[in-house]
């Protein structure tokens, strides 16, 4: 693997940096301006995690070429980081945005390693990674704040070597513009240049008796004071971005507090020294550039939903057509040659049965049922491509008078069941009155179907109540959170028939999906797909809980508004 920058993660102009030189090597590889942007977002999300959660992380970007492939890699490691499971939120856009992420712990701290591949058609060689270098090389940043962190490096090991002039060290740092001081660890000012006041309007004296209660924004303040007592209590360096008033304009800006402890006697430490840079105009500039990389992806991605959604609505145009040609072709073609087997099944069994052996007689009563089955599979397919081709305006239905229309329909299966039906109030919703009758029809009459029959085990009476109950939003299955906004009543329809196993809850709605044997329990198989599919019509759901030999209880859950 060929090292070709690395990046020291500091603070967050080290990330704008890193954001930059990515974006450089991502564009040198040729790769679109959209990898290029994926690829660095993606590092600056894992370098800010880094960043926040580890000490002096560094980033090192890479290229490898193998034979499985070539690669640009980021490297992300520092020695006290650990990555815990699950990954912080950033982590996880970072890792959707690249082809790999591979994250290693070990007692050590943690690598990160971020994967984006380089096109197959161009063949990346060593004079390709020597010009890349060079480019680095020629292109190094050389910031403000680079310089003033040079610059302050040089003067802390100028005061280690000339400890004994104190005078010059002061001519020195009072002749750059930014606050350089020296703090013990109560954070209270021992040295401060000349920029202090230049800076607050406040003398050392002044500031050290107030705790820069006056300078530091009400926001930070709290924040400030405590991450200091907690870093310096663990002799580690400090490092906080707050906003400062400054005496000049009277306005806040933002500014970075650095310190680091300067080690005394024994292992103690004698003080910490630092300095406060001006950092808002490069806070700007990275909300700015965040701002407008959400926005290009927010725009990609809408893009491609967009593009998404027109082929979506495509498909379901033919799907529509093929729907409307089976219709046409099942109400007509299909059921026309049925009806002519059970009219002319029926004449031969009505005129000629007697003259026909037990076998003969056989085939001829399987033939005619097998015909009826057919037909009303046929009407039942066709009555659900129905639900999906055919819409009208919704209208508000008086479900309680829906129902009783429903059991006059089903009144010789109630009787010759002898069942009981109880009805309780029902609410009127908006809906299609065609559909929710096919609805309750197929409810109410698999609750009568379904019942414990003579032949199969000890019969008992059918019960069947219907039951009304009002939702809150926070009651409303996880399948319609999302329309939590609307008020919603759940109508149960309880049977005490022969019931299934929990395991089926979701099968039975699908197409063609029988549970019992058909020469005990007639039906197609299709009736409850029918329920589901209208539910769904009316932005409802429908759901079922069951225990074979036990019932079961179907849930409607309809909009009532």
């Amino acid at each position: 693997m060929e090292e070709l920058a690395k990046v020291a993660l500091d603070n967050e102009m080290d990330l704008i940096l890193a954001h930059k030189r990515t974006m450089k090597l991502a564009e040198l590889a040729g790769l679109s301006l959209a990898t290029q942007t994926s690829f660095a977002t993606a590092v600056s999300e894992v370098g800010r995690y880094a960043l926040e959660a580890g000490s002096t992380p560094q980033l090192t970007l890479c290229a490898s070429v193998s034979r499985k492939g070539q690669y640009l890699v980021a490297r992300i490691e520092d020695g006290q980081l650990v990555v815990p499971n699950p990954l912080s939120q950033g982590m996880l856009n970072a890792r959707r945005l690249v082809e790999k992420l591979e994250i290693t712990n070990s007692g050590t701290g943690s690598l990160i390693c971020l994967y984006c591949p380089l096109p197959a058609s161009r063949t990346i060689t060593p004079e390709h990674f020597e010009r890349w270098r060079a480019q680095f090389y020629a292109d190094r940043p050389l910031s403000a704040y680079d310089e003033i962190k040079k610059k302050n490096e040089q003067l802390q090991n100028l005061a280690d070597r000339l400890q004994d002039s104190e005078q010059h060290y002061k001519r020195v740092t009072d002749s750059l513009p930014l606050v350089i001081f020296t703090a013990n660890q109560m954070g209270q000012l021992l040295y401060a240049n000349a920029w202090l006041k230049e800076l607050t309007g406040y003398s050392l004296p002044m500031l050290n008796q107030t705790k820069w209660a006056k300078v530091i924004h009400p926001d930070d303040y709290a924040d400030f004071w405590k991450q200091w007592n907690r870093q310096t209590a663990e002799r580690l360096s400090f490092q906080y971005e707050c906003r400062i008033r400054e005496a000049v304009t009277g306005a806040y800006q933002w500014h970075l507090f650095t310190a680091k402890p300067i080690p005394g006697d024994f292992g103690s430490v004698a003080a910490w020294t630092g300095f406060v840079v001006n950092i808002h105009a490069q806070k700007i500039v990275g909300q700015t550039l965040r701002e407008n990389e959400e926005l290009a992806q927010a725009k990609a991605s809408l893009e491609k939903s967009q593009t998404e959604l027109e082929k979506t609505v495509r498909e379901l145009n033919r799907s529509n057509e093929y729907l409307q040609q089976f219709a046409y072709v099942a109400s007509h073609d299909l059921q026309e040659p049925l009806r002519k087997i059970v009219s002319f099944g029926t004449m031969l069994n009505d005129q000629f049965s007697p003259d026909l052996n037990p076998t003969g007689r056989d085939f001829l009563e399987r033939m005619l049922g097998a015909s009826r089955r057919m037909s009303l599979l046929i009407k039942e397919l066709l009555a659900y491509s129905r639900l999906t081709t055919q819409r009208v305006p919704f209208r508000e239905v008086p479900l309680l008078d829906l129902t009783a229309e429903v059991l006059d329909d089903l009144a010789l299966l109630v009787e010759e069941s002898q069942a009981q039906v109880f009805v309780s109030e029902l609410p009127v919703v908006p809906g299609d009155p065609t559909q929710l009758r096919q609805l309750f029809q197929n409810l109410l009459s698999n609750a009568l179907k379904f019942r414990r029959l003579e032949a199969v085990e000890p019969p008992v009476q059918p019960v069947v109540r219907v039951e009304t109950h009002w939702v809150n939003p926070d009651e409303l299955p996880v399948q319609l959170a999302n329309r939590a906004d609307r008020r919603f009543c759940r109508i149960d329809v309880i049977d005490n028939g022969i019931g299934f196993d929990a395991q089926y809850s979701d099968q039975i709605f699908q197409m063609f999906q029988r549970l019992n044997p058909k020469n005990h329990y007639s039906g197609s198989g299709v009736g409850l797909a029918i329920a589901r599919k209208v539910a769904e019509n009316h932005e409802g759901l429908i759901l079922t809980s069951s225990q074979a030999g036990a019932g079961s209880t179907f849930s409607v859950y309809l909009p009532t508004e």
